[in-house]
């Protein structure tokens, strides 16, 4: 595909923040772009077509936040495995999903578990926002490399373990250096 071609067939003017770049979706407002995409997808409350508390993806003729069966969207937004309506990553399964799978696998002691120990930490992780800042942070191999260790005991848990593996990193952000 030559990038003319490109051009014609997949960038269009954003209906919502005016660039031009490459459509992600084509909703009732118009092309929306990956950017604008990513952000409805975080939209929710309080629907003021049919008063749900949901997710907000949609615009109604004003440009208000609306859900979207008022919006007339038909694509579906709900995670096949926990049933929670947000982005959808690989598999139709939420960012949570993705996150508690990724961690799964990292923090795997041997037996197909996680560690005991290390359920906290999963839990800790599962439970904050924004779990995508959580999937970009295991993108670093120094993280995982350290989350793969601290799984198997090559690192022990503790304060020392910790600060044994990576002196420099650990104590300008640890609370009791």
């Amino acid at each position: 595909m030559t990038p003319k071609e490109y051009e014609q067939w997949h960038v269009r003017t954003c209906a919502r923040c005016g660039r031009r770049a490459a459509k992600s979706a084509e909703w009732s407002d118009g092309p929306i772009c990956r950017t604008c995409y990513e952000r409805a997808m975080r939209d929710r409350g309080c629907c003021p077509g049919c008063r749900a508390d949901r997710m907000l993806p949609g615009r109604d003729a004003a440009g208000a936040p609306v859900c979207r069966d008022c919006a007339g969207i038909t694509r579906d937004f709900f995670c096949t495995r926990c049933g929670f309506e947000g982005l959808l990553l690989g598999g139709r399964l939420c960012e949570r999903c993705t996150l508690a799978d990724a961690l799964g696998r990292l923090l795997d002691d041997g037996t197909g578990h996680v560690a005991p120990s290390l359920q906290p930490l999963v839990t800790a992780l599962l439970e904050m926002d924004r779990p995508k800042s959580r999937l970009i942070w295991l993108r670093n191999p120094n993280v995982v490399r350290l989350l793969r260790d601290l799984a198997t005991g090559t690192i022990p848990l503790t304060h020392d373990g910790l600060h044994q593996e990576n002196p420099g990193e650990l104590s300008s952000t640890c609370v009791t250096c």
